[in-house]
């Protein structure tokens, strides 16, 4: 008995040690994988309209501050906002950049999100258009009541980039409520098929436009509408016929001004999509 005193030291010693070998040999938990969304996920329709891609934007905080307002002439113009299937604006009329809707809006995806832009209406004066700015970054989206507007929003530091957007359109659910710059008019171009038109509504002065679709070809835009065509109307050019339903990435240029992005062909419907300044 007059030995514990030194037995019972050891015994806790040689306990802890043990515990600590345990712990060191129990294998390390592995880090939790983070979800990235490496390519677009806008849906390809919205409450039933189309969804027309009509660009991409990087923005460095997916914490944004985001700002609405008529692009152009003020003329009635009633919008719906949706950013990936929330609506963030629900149907409000348009003022004018002094006067713009302002909206905090955190961009939950990592790498790709989007934006959509719904019409009401078309204003007094067709389509309806608007400016978007995320955290000061402009863009204009426009639409009518036949198809929506959209854009990819890709949060950075993900090595995700605008560039690779082009490999898919989405695949999300029909959700929310979008709209675009262009709008189906429609018509198709043949079962299977279907038709797009690049359009301007006013005079840019700078030539004739030279239109060009990835895998397609080229047309040249060289007059204006007053009001948004029809594909069947081959006036002032920036035709493409009988394509084939999908996503197809175009560029467009005159001597003072150029543009970029990406469009989508839906099966027996005509598209348009207005460039603007």
């Amino acid at each position: 008995m007059k030995n514990l005193k030194y037995v019972l030291p050891l015994f806790l010693l040689f306990a802890l040690v043990f515990v600590s070998c345990e712990e060191e040999e129990s294998p390390t938990r592995e880090e939790e994988e983070i979800e990235v969304n490496t390519t677009s996920i806008i849906p390809s329709t919205t409450n039933g309209r189309p969804n027309n891609v009509l660009g991409c934007i990087e923005i460095n905080s997916r914490i944004t501050t985001i700002e609405v307002w008529d692009h152009g002439q003020i003329d009635g113009d009633i919008v719906s906002i949706i950013a990936n299937n929330e609506r963030i604006i629900d149907e409000q009329v348009l003022d004018g950049p002094n006067n713009p809707i302002v909206v905090d809006y955190d961009f939950s995806n990592n790498g790709f999100n989007f934006v959509t832009l719904y019409a009401h209406n078309l204003g007094d004066i067709p389509p309806n258009t608007c400016t978007i700015a995320i955290n000061g970054e402009e863009f204009v989206l426009a639409a009518n009541q036949e198809a929506n507007g959209a854009i990819n929003v890709v949060v950075t530091g993900y090595d995700v980039f605008c560039s690779d957007a082009d490999g898919n359109n989405g695949g999300g659910d029909d959700d929310g409520g979008g709209n675009d710059d262009g709008g189906g008019n429609g018509d198709g171009g043949g079962s299977g098929k279907g038709d797009f038109k690049f359009w301007i509504g006013e005079d840019f002065g700078c030539g004739n436009i030279s239109v060009t679709v990835e895998g397609v070809g080229s047309s040249t835009i060289n007059g204006y509408f007053t009001t948004t065509p029809d594909c069947s109307n081959t006036n002032a050019g920036g035709n493409f016929n009988n394509l084939s339903p999908g996503n197809y990435s175009f560029s467009a240029n005159c001597t003072d001004y150029s543009w970029s992005g990406s469009m989508t062909v839906t099966e027996d419907v005509c598209t348009t999509l207005r460039l603007t300044l």
